[in-house]
């Protein structure tokens, strides 16, 4: 590809896979990473920590056209997030989305260009991340976004994301992104938080699975044993729900290691599937507890 990294410049988009084209997202888009930069493997794709340019994927069992919906200027200010550009293409094929996003947080102001790609029932989406007013590394990152290729006939395996949501309007979680077919929500929008209490609260969903009623609280205990893997929780209590007319578990802990950190978990069972919500907090205990019961008791699942 070849001009300047402006991404107004063009309306169809067509790569080819080239040497320097690697991969370091789960699925099969390979990218040109930005040159100067010394990345470290992350979960959901690569950062150089120093230059604070990071590129994170994930796949959202989302239709294009529903996922654009919750792209609008409007749901982004709720978030402290500014549109600054939105363009569609036709990228080797195939309907993208690309997005320019300022996001304010307490301190400073990230910059990310956003691409959508649309892949029947499900989506793509990739993030480059730099500090907003970097305008040489909002270039690299742009080309390297601009560079993106993936092959036509591969089938993507799916990754659940939930059908169902939270309403975080009245509270101060804001949507920080969409994570291995999560959707996670951080108090400043960020991901990782750089708010002191470390709070999160994760929305997924597990597909195909049926727990009968007599098992479901020892499936939930096996879940929440599996949130902090490196650490024991001790469980202080567990009760039985029911939210949106769905049956489920409620189980609260805390993490045994030298930084008390308390978990809370709800799975909701339809059926046919887990709705599973999972909030973490190291401080503001009992204010991140309230937080958490009142987010889960607005979940409504998608019919």
């Amino acid at each position: 590809m070849t001009g300047s990294a402006s991404a107004d410049d063009f309306k169809v988009i067509n790569t080819e896979k080239s040497t320097q084209h690697t991969s370091v997202f789960v699925m099969p888009v390979y990218i040109v990473l930005p040159e100067g930069c010394t990345f470290d493997k992350t979960q959901a794709g690569c950062v150089d920590k120093a230059k604070k340019v990071s590129l994170e994927a994930s796949v959202i069992r989302l239709p294009y056209t529903v996922l654009l919906e919750e792209f609008n200027e409007a749901t982004l200010r709720q978030d402290d997030m500014e549109l600054k550009m939105k363009n569609e293409f036709l990228w080797n094929g195939t309907p993208v989305m690309l997005m320019k996003i300022f996001q304010k947080t307490s301190s400073t102001l990230v910059g990310k260009w956003t691409l959508i790609i649309d892949r029947g029932k499900e989506c793509w989406m990739i993030n480059g991340i730099y500090p907003a007013k970097d305008q040489k590394r909002s270039e690299a990152v742009l080309k390297t976004i601009k560079s993106a290729f993936w092959e036509r006939e591969k089938d993507l395996s799916p990754i659940g994301i939930s059908l169902g949501n939270v309403d975080v309007g009245k509270t101060s979680l804001k949507l920080a992104g969409l994570l291995d077919g999560a959707v996670v929500y951080t108090k400043d929008g960020l991901l990782p938080t750089k708010k002191d209490d470390g709070s999160l609260f994760v929305v997924s969903r597990l597909s195909n699975t049926f727990v009968t009623p007599d098992k479901q609280l020892g499936f939930a205990k096996e879940k929440m044993r599996m949130i902090e893997k490196c650490e024991k929780i001790e469980i202080i209590s567990e009760k039985e729900v029911k939210i949106d007319g769905l049956s489920g578990v409620e189980i609260v802990g805390y993490t045994s290691g030298d930084q008390k950190k308390l978990v809370f978990q709800t799975i909701l069972f339809d059926g046919k599937n887990c709705h599973v919500m999972v909030g973490i907090a190291k401080s503001g205990i009992p204010e991140n507890m309230s937080l958490f019961h009142s987010v889960t008791e607005t979940f409504k699942s998608a019919r």
